[in-house]
């Protein structure tokens, strides 16, 4: 009796091991994101723009909807701008697909128009895999090619927004004007009395 005890408390023990791990690590089905699955087609269908893009900068991030400025190089479906503005929750369990670092490229199955799009996990086929290039390729023809276009620069229409300086360098700047300012000033004033006392000495 005291082994089956001592199997059983074993294998209480693995079970609760293995349901840590699966927390810690994180359990495939348990991004937290509840989606009706797509098939392949369907993504194809519901998606506005198909492509494979590569994220150069974060332009914004309002409670955790971050959006990016990227740079198109293959359409499958939609809009052939050489840029974008792609934006999607930096939450896997908010359904988004997460922070993406710059210079990351991937395969987009997005929504929205006129250079602006959004995505979430829930907008993948179900069934995807390496090999949706080429299935995208058998289901919508051969993809745009964008790659030999030049990228537009800031100021440029689609060009990244052109980077503000930050505050405490606008301030910065302004506190060392006004420091250098405050010594000049007194001392010019010394050196035009002192050179007023000379003549007068005179």
């Amino acid at each position: 009796m005291h082994t089956t005890a001592t199997r059983r408390s074993s294998r209480l023990l693995v079970m609760l091991a293995g349901l840590l791990m699966l927390v810690l690590v994180g359990a495939p089905s348990a991004y937290a994101c509840d989606c009706m699955e797509l098939t392949f087609e369907e993504a194809a269908a519901n998606a506005d723009l198909i492509a494979d893009i590569t994220i150069e900068s974060e332009i914004e991030d309002v409670e955790g909807e971050v959006t990016y400025f990227a740079v198109v190089d293959t359409v499958w479906k939609g809009e052939e701008s050489r840029t974008i503005e792609f934006t999607t929750h930096e939450w896997v369990a908010s359904c988004g697909l997460g922070r993406i670092e710059a210079g990351t490229s991937l395969l987009v199955w997005a929504s929205g128009e006129d250079g602006s799009y959004s995505s979430t996990w829930c907008a993948l086929p179900a069934d995807g895999g390496p090999d949706d290039p080429e299935r995208l390729t058998e289901l919508l023809g051969d993809p745009a090619d964008l790659t030999d276009q030049p990228i537009p620069q800031p100021g440029e229409p689609g060009g990244p927004p052109e980077q503000s300086r930050p505050a405490w360098v606008i301030i910065s700047v302004a506190a060392v004007a006004l420091g250098i300012w405050g010594l000049l000033v007194p001392t010019v004033a010394i050196v035009l009395v002192s050179r007023h006392e000379r003549r007068r000495r005179r």
